[in-house]
């Protein structure tokens, strides 16, 4: 009799246990499926954004460019990134300051390829310049200010650069442009450049071009940000 009580109280006890290993099994394995959900909703969401965006291999330097890239003047600086419409490529370009006489010429260049293999499709251009001027001439793209962005995310990427110019004999502030495309649509800010000497401020004025009126949401204040980043100059500290 008390064999068989014994017997029957083990055989309570292991079915007990076993049960309670089976639950904490369940619980284990709701919980790993749980985590492994969530990584998976988490990456996906991560991988649909960037398809979103779509913008890609950014380089700051134009790189080998193919023969069908046709330009003027002499390559500065340039980018180049991928998107939806293809590989792109941006370059700005200076010509050598020309005299003729007592007067100076300067131009500047930028242009916006699409590249296919040894082909390529122009789809902007850029042409300034400052002709028979009698003092001074200045004309270039100010260093660092080439961006490539997704504002809008979109997959079509903006670009965007600075540059400054002048035709004068003192020391008054030079011109500024600001040059924005996405794709063919082109914005734009003049004005002049903020000199700062002696504690006294001179010049600082923006003028934005009206097509920003029009324009996606974030793209004036993208360019307003960067037109606040270069504007500045000392002169005499």
């Amino acid at each position: 009799m008390k064999l068989l009580i014994i017997t029957f109280i083990t055989a309570v006890i292991f079915a007990s246990c076993g049960k309670k290993d089976d639950v904490k099994t369940t619980d284990t394995q709701k919980k790993d499926s749980t985590t492994q959900t969530k990584t998976e909703t988490k990456t996906d969401s991560l991988q649909q954004k960037n398809n979103a965006e779509g913008i890609k291999n950014i380089s700051y330097e134009p790189g080998k460019l193919p023969a069908a890239v046709k330009y003027d003047g002499k390559i500065v600086a340039g980018a180049r990134w991928e998107d939806k419409n293809g590989q792109n490529v941006l370059i700005v370009c200076e010509t050598e300051e020309k005299t003729s006489g007592d007067n100076r010429s300067k131009e500047l260049f930028a242009y916006q390829y699409i590249i296919n293999g040894e082909d390529a499709k122009q789809l902007w251009k850029v042409n300034d310049f400052i002709k028979e001027c009698p003092v001074d001439v200045a004309l270039s793209l100010i260093p660092g200010s080439i961006t490539i962005t997704d504002i809008n995310k979109d997959g079509i990427a903006e670009n965007t650069f600075l540059y400054r110019m002048s035709c004068k004999g003192d020391v008054s502030p030079d011109d500024m442009k600001l040059i924005m495309h996405e794709a063919e649509n082109k914005y734009a800010i003049r004005g002049t450049m903020l000199q700062i000497m002696g504690g006294e401020k001179y010049g600082g004025e923006m003028k934005p071009d009206p097509a920003f009126d029009k324009g996606p949401a974030g793209f004036f204040a993208y360019a307003r940000e960067q037109w606040k980043k270069f504007e500045t100059e000392k002169i005499g500290e």
